[in-house]
């Protein structure tokens, strides 16, 4: 099934595609970058508290999608609680390669750092049910995307991570 079809972007085949992907290995949580810090282009610190990967072999044209905002009710711990409901739903969309959850312990703003295999899948994603739920849980008008096309998550991290 391609990037382009329907069916492949429905939530249960998503969830069936990360529950294979997890079984044999390639979808997994690492841990290197946890507790690591990134500084970002307006001075705001995030600390990276869950980093998900799919080992595969990367598009030749990847892109970066930053999406932040903040959380419309619960605690801070409650919400890295409830951000894990989600993962089987992106881990298994597709065109998904990389994400990184982090949150601005200081402000409360949350931040999500992803890779994608193309400028298309962040459109698809963007679109999607997975983003559409989450969104729902924010306040509403905090939510910003930023895509950078043509970008590995490694290079966009290199020159923010500290």
């Amino acid at each position: 099934m391609s990037l382009q079809s329907p069916l492949r972007r429905f939530p249960p085949v998503c969830l069936l595609v990360a529950a294979v992907l997890a079984l044999i290995g390639r979808l997994r949580f690492r841990r290197r970058l946890v507790g690591r810090e990134l500084v970002m282009d307006d001075g705001r610190r995030y600390r990276v508290f869950r980093h998900l990967t799919l080992r595969s072999s990367n598009g030749a044209a990847p892109a970066v999608l930053v999406v932040r905002f903040r959380f419309a009710r619960f605690s801070q711990p409650a919400n890295r609680r409830l951000s894990l409901i989600p993962v089987p739903l992106i881990g298994g969309f597709p065109g998904f390669r990389q994400k990184l959850w982090m949150v601005d312990e200081e402000t409360g703003a949350w931040q999500g750092v992803y890779e994608w295999e193309s400028a298309a899948a962040v459109e698809l994603y963007r679109r999607s049910f997975v983003l559409g739920m989450m969104n729902r849980r924010a306040d509403p008008g905090s939510i910003t995307y930023t895509v950078i096309p043509q970008t590995r998550l490694a290079d966009y991290l290199e020159e923010r991570i500290v």
